[in-house]
């Protein structure tokens, strides 16, 4: 799979609490994306959620706002994942509502004792069941 980096708003982020994704996407103006197909949110996992304490939560949301400064977001899909299901190399495909702002985010809300989770999350408009792993550039 191609990953096109202006649809990608975590590469290796990692988290030990609740943040906002290290990259906004700036559609350029208000518009809906991806009509006539369907977008998914695509969170995979570099290092594994802490289970220690067994009271971590994981949950992550796509926002969308007219301003980079996300003063009067709204959701546009959420979900909350089992922390065992947050195991290194593991895939979480999302579909996404095709009704936006200009400005796209992931937010990511962690709970619990000693949550933390290195996540990557990014945009993409291909059927996950045709994604096909290609080598790292070199």
């Amino acid at each position: 799979m191609l990953i096109d980096s202006r649809l990608e708003f975590s590469d290796g982020q990692a988290l030990t609490g609740s943040a906002a994704s290290t990259n906004i996407v700036d559609l350029g103006q208000d518009r809906d994306i991806g009509p006539g197909r369907t977008l998914y949110l695509v969170l995979t996992v570099d290092v594994a959620a802490d289970t220690a304490n067994g009271n971590e939560t994981y949950a992550v949301a796509l926002e969308t706002d007219s301003s980079a400064a996300f003063s009067s977001e709204t959701v546009l899909v959420s979900r909350t994942i089992a922390a065992a299901d947050l195991s290194q190399g593991s895939q979480h495909v999302i579909p996404v509502t095709l009704t936006n702002e200009r400005f796209l985010r992931v937010n990511y809300t962690l709970g619990g004792t000693t949550p933390s989770v290195t996540v990557n999350a990014w945009l993409s408009d291909q059927e996950p069941q045709a994604w096909r792993a290609l080598p790292d550039a070199t």
